[in-house]
């Protein structure tokens, strides 16, 4: 009896708290807090589950750890291994946050990058076929000059520098008509001291376009062998000019730049193929240039 009037007891202390919360769980205000909250926690667990996900896989985890290989000549620690992962994560989520916020827009040097992804990936694409024997031969004769031997040539040369003026001019002439005079004939002319070589064993027809210029190079090349001529002008000044030897140029058998000439093949299809992925782009894309009629 005690034990059940205890209990009764203790019942009678509560029963004004439980008809309250029964008071205030009738409350429209409480409804609204509950539902609120019940929202608020499924949001939440929505946006966890959409939260984007930066993986990285083993072929790119192994592709890190070779390309610290090849620069460190040996394999990371596990500290180096975990800066190394912190280091691509970081990269990750700036690049992302960047591309969110939108700093990739209008950046020429990302716009040049990601272009020139694209045209690589085109070449992917557009794979091209292994080139036969029949096809790299015709490729070889349409582009021999390609495979030429430039054309090599000894001489001896005299300056006379450019800062003479006419009296330059007058001065290489005197000493021409000394070297081919009959009583001076095996007589070196004199001129100036000069930057470049006065003597060439072997010299290509294209290294004396580089240096001297398409004029001295085109009058090198048809001036008769062992005589003195000239003068023959530069950028630099006067030239008197004494060919020794001179070997024409001559292309090279195909057997020995066969591997050239196939290289040669695959990147022109490979340009062409990249020409016409970009003339398939200009007809997906409208392109409309300020100051211009769309």
């Amino acid at each position: 009896m005690a034990s059940v009037a205890g209990v009764a007891a203790g019942a009678a202390r509560f029963a004004p708290l439980v008809r309250g919360l029964k008071r205030v769980a009738r409350e429209p205000l409480v409804h609204f807090l509950i539902i609120g909250g019940l929202l608020f926690a499924g949001l939440q667990a929505v946006r966890a589950a959409e939260r984007p996900t930066v993986r990285i896989g083993e072929p790119e985890l192994n592709q890190l750890v070779a390309y610290w290989q090849m620069q460190s000549g040996r394999s990371p620690t596990k500290a180096e291994l975990q800066a190394i992962l912190r280091d691509r994560i970081d990269e990750e989520l700036l690049a992302r946050e960047g591309q969110r916020l939108g700093l990739d827009k209008d950046d020429l040097i990302i716009r040049r990058r990601l272009a020139q992804k694209m045209a690589f990936a085109s070449e992917d694409v557009g794979a091209v076929a292994e080139p036969g024997e029949a096809t790299l031969r015709a490729y070889y004769a349409k582009n021999a000059d390609r495979y030429a031997t430039p054309a090599h040539i000894a001489l001896k040369q005299v300056y006379f520098s450019a800062e003479r003026g006419p009296a330059g001019r007058t001065a290489a002439g005197q000493a021409l008509a000394r070297a081919r005079s009959p009583s001076d004939v095996g007589a070196e002319p004199v001129g100036d001291p000069f930057v470049l070589p006065l003597s060439y064993a072997d010299v290509s027809l294209d290294d004396l376009i580089r240096d001297y210029g398409a004029d001295y190079a085109r009058a090198v090349q048809a001036a008769p062998i062992g005589a003195w001529t000239g003068p023959v002008a530069s950028a630099y000044g006067l030239h008197l000019v004494k060919v020794e030897h001179r070997s024409g140029a001559a292309v090279a058998p195909f057997e020995s730049v066969r591997a050239d000439v196939r290289d040669g093949w695959l990147a022109d299809r490979r340009a062409a193929n990249n020409a016409a992925f970009l003339q398939g782009l200009r007809k997906r894309y409208r392109v409309v240039v300020t100051g211009e009629s769309p």
